[in-house]
């Protein structure tokens, strides 16, 4: 299993359905990177994943984009729960934007996430 390397910020409709995705991603993005999906608004929490197949390539008006799967979690894992975890508190407290994760997160949500 692969650690996150970042968060995405999704709207829960964009949640809604597994399968191949173009995802708004950080410049770093390969082959083989992961990362969690934070669903936003209503239901805040870890939602799924994205497994990244093509590498980041900038996109017109800004930013990153990249190919790659979308997995939905079967137990969404809630904001409370990363709030109360000493390890993710700092990292999910006040999340505004797609970012990266430090090591000690992104383990701690593989852990969380699992296979």
């Amino acid at each position: 299993m692969t650690d996150p390397d970042a968060i995405l910020l999704w709207r829960a409709d964009e949640c809604a359905a597994p399968g191949p995705v173009h995802a708004c991603c950080l410049r770093a993005t390969e082959p083989g990177s992961r990362a969690v999906v934070y669903r936003t608004r209503e239901d805040q929490g870890i939602a799924g994943t994205v497994d990244f197949s093509s590498a980041a390539t900038s996109r017109p008006g800004g930013g990153w984009v990249a190919a790659g799967r979308f997995t939905p979690l079967s137990r969404p894992i809630p904001r409370a729960d990363l709030l109360a975890d000493d390890v993710l508190r700092p990292v999910f407290r006040a999340l505004r934007s797609r970012r990266g994760l430090p090591d000690a997160a992104a383990r701690r949500l593989a852990e969380l996430i699992g296979d």
